[in-house]
């Protein structure tokens, strides 16, 4: 569950809160000259958008306590004070980076059902908050977190679909942090859209198997077009990406590419469980294919 939590808490790094950094700036410019209008004099972005006036910063009591969201390594305290956050503070630009972190905190104790809570409040705030598409994409179509009725695993995928389609609207507008170099910054995008690629390739996976007749070969062919987009789109793929591209490719009956996904997933999954799981794989379908009868001559 945890794989590509990661990757989300990468880009609430990498690319920070933009409230926070606006707050920064109306305190620099506080401090090194006064505003000429009132309070609106110190709101950030005015000159480029001078027609519509930017809404105020947080106020430093919010930065300070977002802070100490964000710094806390303690999971349970960590929930705790993004729920004071949200009680005081309900109308902060914060918040929905706040739920992101109760989102967090959630999942490091593997309290599922809280970490879509958290994640669907951060929305909520924010519909373009791209960390918090990145866990509920990833999250919701994991089969261990696809529980309830037909009609509740549907939403759920449904919802998931549309928060990776939204992430890959987002991503190529981020602006390139300074501390980065564009060779950098390209490759954390290319590793951000490779996640949304396998979440999109896990909601097909499981429509797929939905059936009760077998395997749905429309979904699955989107599956598979998904997973290697995302196992092919990074310089670094996620071992975990290319042991569900194989179970693909083995629903397919496209055995010897099964066996060179699982392969794949085993050499860049070494030292970790799933080299383990891919090897089992690996030996099963090429028994399976030294027992299969030869094709039948014309």
């Amino acid at each position: 569950m945890g794989k590509y939590f990661g990757a989300a808490l990468l880009a609430s790094m990498m690319f920070g809160s933009t409230a926070v950094a606006r707050a920064g700036q109306a305190q620099t410019q506080d401090q090194s000259q006064k505003p000429a209008q009132g309070p609106a004099g110190s709101q950030a972005g005015a000159a480029s958008q001078p027609a519509q006036a930017a809404p105020a910063p947080p106020s430093p009591d919010q930065v300070k306590a977002f802070n100490a969201i964000q710094s806390e390594l303690d999971p349970a305290r960590q929930v705790q004070l993004v729920d004071d956050f949200a009680k005081k503070y309900p109308t902060s630009e914060l918040l929905s980076d706040a739920y992101f972190f109760g989102a967090y905190a959630s999942q490091q104790q593997g309290k599922v059902p809280q970490v879509i809570e958290y994640g669907t409040k951060s929305l909520q705030a924010n519909p373009n908050n791209l960390r918090s598409l990145l866990t509920l994409a990833t999250m919701l179509p994991q089969p261990q977190d696809l529980q309830g009725s037909d009609a509740d695993k549907e939403k759920k995928l449904g919802d998931a679909e549309a928060d990776a389609n939204k992430a890959l609207e987002i991503i190529p507008t981020l602006k390139q942090p300074p501390s980065q170099t564009p060779e950098q910054f390209a490759q954390v995008k290319a590793g951000l859209t490779s996640q949304v690629h396998a979440s999109l390739g896990m909601v097909h996976l499981q429509r797929a198997m939905e059936g009760l007749t077998g395997a749905d070969p429309a979904e699955l062919a989107k599956a598979e077009q998904e997973y290697k987009a995302a196992v092919t789109g990074t310089k670094q793929p996620n071992p975990e990406d290319y042991f569900r591209l194989g179970e693909v490719y083995e629903n397919e009956k496209k055995i010897d590419e099964a066996i060179d996904a699982f392969s794949q997933a085993s050499k860049l999954g070494q030292g970790t469980p799933i080299q383990s799981y891919a090897d089992q794989q690996v030996d099963k379908l090429k028994k399976q294919k030294a027992e299969a009868p030869p094709p039948a001559k014309p």
